[in-house]
């Protein structure tokens, strides 16, 4: 790594900071739930996410929510407490400073109503790779969720088509919202498919969202694992004037349920990028995180 980086741990937070400016933050205060990424920038300290809008205030940068987990809602929070009707509880953190310059972060979140016994429980890992030459760099995350005793139904608001559907239905999962001021928003994918209305979505194995921010283009890629269920995940994507957010939404079409005592393994790399969708990177990225395995 760079003399001019170093990490700043806190009781609370973990932070790569570029000449003062933090580059990443990942946030794990156990009293209020869900960890997150927030801010997400590039090395310059241009900042891609927004977290807490006023809109949705349980939005958080980069972060990971179901929504229904057996009919109790894990996504929407009480705005005194911060905390959902279904906790997604931290219960482990352990970090390891790589001499490659990347970070490792391993946590232990539980899922389970108020009071009630652990309903899921996800081990969580995530590495973080070194800045690159461009001022950008990659997170590969990869979720493990193990049911307990109970069968675990995930599912969320229903869409178009379906009783009570409507039209911003479907969203859960690792999600992004970006940054409060970005402007010019556009979003690509893998099949070449272009973004255009409110609320969009199509199947694709990667998703590029890119936008400006303090003059600059700049966008946050997602690369969905071809070992993923229901590769090539669906998207869920939202290019307005007040609101732009965008998730890789497997369960989009039809809930899932997950049998006791079983695991469902879920793998993606998110890309942080100076610049406009360069399609040809991101395949070849693409090609070499579908080989990982781990």
């Amino acid at each position: 790594m760079s003399e001019r980086f170093e990490w700043r741990r806190t009781e609370n937070s973990l932070s790569l900071i570029n000449d003062g400016n933090v580059v990443w933050q990942l946030n794990f205060d156990k009293k209020y739930d869900k960890p997150y990424f927030h801010p997400v920038a590039l090395a310059d300290g241009t900042v891609l996410t927004d977290c807490r809008p006023a809109d949705h205030p349980w939005h958080r940068g980069l972060w990971w929510s179901w929504k229904f987990l057996n009919g109790l809602n894990y996504w929407e929070e009480d705005p005194n407490t911060l905390i959902a009707p279904g906790r997604n509880e931290i219960i482990k953190t352990d970090f390891t400073q790589l001499i490659d310059g990347s970070t490792l972060a391993k946590l232990t979140v539980s899922f389970h109503p108020s009071d009630k016994p652990e309903l899921l429980k996800e081990i969580r890992t995530i590495k973080i790779s070194p800045i690159n030459a461009n001022g950008g760099y990659h997170i590969d995350w990869t979720s493990v969720f193990a049911a307990a005793d109970k069968d675990v139904l995930f599912d969320r608001t229903p869409i178009i088509g379906e009783p009570a559907g409507v039209i911003w239905g479907g969203y859960a999962g690792l999600s992004v919202r970006m940054a409060k001021d970005s402007k010019n928003c556009q979003a690509v994918d893998s099949e070449g498919h272009t973004y255009k209305k409110e609320f969009d979505n199509a199947k694709a194995k990667w998703l590029d969202y890119t936008f400006e921010v303090a003059e600059k283009p700049a966008g946050i890629a997602i690369l969905d694992h071809p070992d993923n269920m229901r590769h090539p995940t669906p998207w869920y994507v939202i290019i307005a004037k007040d609101m732009r957010y965008f998730s890789p939404a497997l369960i989009f079409y039809e809930p899932f349920t997950l049998k006791a005592g079983q695991s469902l393994k879920l793998k993606y790399r998110i890309i942080m990028h100076p610049g406009r969708t360069d399609a040809e990177a991101i395949e070849g990225q693409w090609a070499e995180f579908s080989r990982t395995k781990e």
